[in-house]
C-alpha cells in the first residue's frame, strides 16, 4: 500500500491530494484567479491528480511538464492518466526536483506562453529529511539569505515546500507565470514577507484558506497560495475562504512593517512604535532533568525523580509557557537552579559558596556537557543564557511566545522568579507600576493591536520583535485613568491604583526613568 511506510511518507512529505479536491482547486483558480494557461508545470506530481484536474478545468492547454521522484507514483500516474492524454504535448520526468535541470523545460517554451505551475509540494522540513538521511533534499545553500546567527538558532531550518516555491518563482520570473500551490499558511506568509528581499517578481497574490484536517487529516493551517508574476510589484495579499471566496483580511507590508491584519492594524496604528522598556527572553539551559526541580514533602527532586540536596540560595521559582494562563500568578509548580548572575560569568565560585550544588553539577556534568547547542561551546562550565540583572527584579510581566491569544501575567512570588526561554518578560521593582502595565497590556485595544501584527500559525506568534513595537506612551494617551480601572475590573485584578499613580507612571515612561534594567 502506497504511503504505508511512515518513514517513506515522511521523506516525501507524502500527502497525496484527493482528485475531488484537485478538481475543486483547479475550478477555483479558473473562476477566481482568471488564468487561461497553455502550459501546465507540476514539479512534484505524485499520482497525477492535479495534472488530470488541470486538463479538465482549462481548455487552453497545449503543453504539460511534470516531475516526480517516486517511481511507483510515476508509474501509477502514467497508467491512470498520462497514457490517455491526447493532442497535448507532454513531458514527464522521473527525477528529483532539487537536481532537475529546468532548462529541459525552458528550451521547449516560448516567451508568449502562459504558464500555470501548480501542485502540492512536500510538507516536511529540511531538518526532518536530514534526520532520515534522505537524498530527497535541496543542496545546502543560504537561499533565504539568513545571517549566521539565524542559522545557529534554528532559522536555517525551512520547509521543503517553501524552498520549491521560491525556486520556481526564481526559475520562471521572466515568463508569464502563475503559481498555485498548496502549502502551510506559514510558508505562504514567509514568501510574501521575503518577496522583496529575495527579489521575487510578484504582481498579484492571493491566499485561500481550506480545512487541512478534512482534506488530509492533519492538524495544520493550510492554504492555496496563488501568485501572478510580473510588475508592478505588490506588497500586500488578500486572504480568502475557499468555500465562499469571501475576503477575510489583508496581510503584507505597510510603512515598511509586516502586518498580519492590515484592516485591524489601521485602527491602532498609533500603538506601533517602540516600547520604552526592553522585553527579555527567559532562561535557557537545555538540560531540564538536571536544572529543573519540583518541591514535594519539603524536598527537591530533579527530572529523574532523584532527591536533590543543595543550597537554597541557587534555587528560584520557575515559570514556563504552560504556567502563564492567568493575569496574576503567585504560586509556582517548578523551580530552577541558576548558576550565574550574568552570561559568561565564571561558575567557579559555586565550589566555595555552594559545595553541595557543585558536587551535584559535577556528578551530572556528562549530561550537562552533552548539551547540543553551539552557544555553550567555550562558555564556563554549567553555563546558562538569558540571564542578567533584569532576571533578579522582584516583579515580572510575562507572556508565552507560543499561545495564539496574548495573555500577560504579572508574576508576584515570595522569591524572585525566573521564566524559561519560551517566555518573554518585563522586569519591575515597583509593584504599582507592574500592575498598571499588566492592565494596559491586557486591555482589548492592545490585544487587538498585537493580533494584527502576529501570525497565530507561527511557531512563536509573539516574539521580542513584536513586543518591542508596543508604544506604551501612545497607549496611555488612548487609555485614560477611568478606562484603566474599568479594564482592571474586567480582568479581576484587585488594585488600589490612584489617579496620581497613573500620572506618575505616564511621566516615568515618557522620561524612560522607570527602575528597570535598560541595558
Amino acid at each position: 500500500m502506497i504511503g504505508e511506510n511512515k518513514n517513506i511518507r515522511k521523506e516525501y512529505g507524502d500527502y497525496q491530494t484527493p482528485s475531488n479536491f484537485t478538481d475543486e482547486i483547479c475550478t477555483y483558480i479558473n473562476k477566481y484567479f482568471q488564468v487561461n494557461p497553455n502550459v501546465i508545470i507540476e514539479p512534484t506530481f505524485g499520482v497525477g491528480n492535479f495534472i488530470n484536474s488541470a486538463i479538465t478545468s482549462f481548455n487552453t492547454i497545449e503543453k504539460i511538464f511534470g516531475i516526480e521522484i517516486n517511481t511507483q507514483y510515476f508509474d501509477i500516474a502514467h497508467e491512470n492518466y498520462f497514457k490517455n492524454i491526447l493532442n497535448i504535448e507532454k513531458h514527464f520526468y522521473n527525477e528529483n526536483v532539487f537536481k532537475f535541470d529546468f532548462n529541459k523545460i525552458k528550451f521547449k517554451l516560448d516567451k508568449n506562453d502562459r504558464l500555470l505551475i501548480l501542485g502540492n509540494p512536500p510538507w516536511v522540513t529540511n531538518t526532518e529529511l536530514s534526520k532520515l538521511d534522505s537524498s530527497n533534499i535541496p543542496i545546502k545553500s543560504n537561499f533565504k539569505r539568513t545571517s549566521g546567527i539565524d542559522a545557529i538558532t534554528g532559522k536555517g531550518n525551512f520547509d521543503i515546500a517553501e524552498y520549491i516555491i521560491i525556486m520556481l518563482l526564481s526559475k520562471f520570473k521572466d515568463y508569464n507565470t502563475t503559481i498555485a500551490m498548496l502549502c502551510k499558511s506559514s510558508i505562504a506568509q514567509n514568501i510574501i514577507k521575503d518577496s522583496k528581499k529575495l527579489n521575487l517578481k510578484i504582481k498579484n497574490m492571493k491566499i485561500v484558506e481550506f480545512d487541512a484536517k478534512k482534506i488530509f487529516n492533519i492538524a495544520c493551517d493550510a492554504v492555496l497560495l496563488c501568485i501572478n508574476m510580473g510588475e508592478p510589484l505588490s506588497q500586500t495579499c488578500g486572504i480568502y475562504s475557499l468555500t465562499s471566496n469571501k475576503k477575510l483580511r489583508t496581510i503584507g507590508w505597510l510603512n515598511e512593517k509586516f502586518i498580519s491584519n492590515i484592516e485591524n492594524y489601521k485602527k491602532y496604528i498609533q500603538f506601533d512604535g517602540k516600547c520604552p522598556f526592553i522585553w527579555r527572553q527567559g532562561l535557557k539551559h537545555d538540560c531540564s532533568k538536571i536544572f529543573e526541580l519540583t518541591f514535594e514533602n519539603n524536598k527537591f527532586f530533579n527530572g529523574n525523580n532523584k532527591c536533590v540536596d543543595i543550597e537554597n540560595d541557587y534555587i528560584y521559582p520557575l515559570f514556563k509557557s504552560s504556567d502563564l494562563k492567568q493575569f496574576i500568578i503567585t504560586k509556582n509548580r517548578k523551580n530552577v537552579i541558576v548558576t550565574q548572575k550574568k552570561v559568561n560569568q565564571s561558575t567557579e565560585t559555586i565550589k566555595t559558596n555552594a559545595p553541595k550544588l557543585w558536587k551535584y553539577l559535577y556528578n551530572n556534568s556528562e549530561i550537562i556537557n552533552n548539551r547540543k547547542s553551539i552557544i555553550y561551546k567555550n562558555s564556563p562550565q554549567f553555563s546558562m543564557f538569558g540571564i542578567g540583572d533584569y532576571s533578579f527584579s522582584k516583579y515580572k510581566i510575562a507572556i508565552s511566545g507560543f499561545y495564539k491569544e496574548p495573555i500577560f501575567s504579572l508574576i508576584n512570588t515570595d522569591n524572585v522568579a525566573m521564566l524559561d526561554d519560551t517566555c518573554y518578560f518585563l522586569s519591575f521593582d515597583n509593584f504599582i507600576y507592574a500592575q498598571i502595565c499588566t492592565i494596559l497590556l491586557n486591555s482589548n485595544p492592545v490585544k487587538e493591536f498585537l493580533k494584527s501584527l502576529a501570525f497565530p500559525n507561527a511557531k512563536r506568534p509573539y516574539t521580542k520583535d513584536i513586543l518591542m513595537r508596543i508604544d506604551l506612551n501612545e497607549i496611555c494617551k488612548y487609555i485614560d485613568y477611568k478606562n484603566l480601572i474599568a479594564y482592571a475590573k474586567v480582568l479581576n485584578i484587585e488594585n488600589s491604583i490612584t489617579r496620581n499613580d497613573y500620572s506618575e507612571f505616564i511621566n516615568a515612561i515618557s522620561e524612560q526613568n522607570l527602575q528597570l534594567n535598560m541595558l
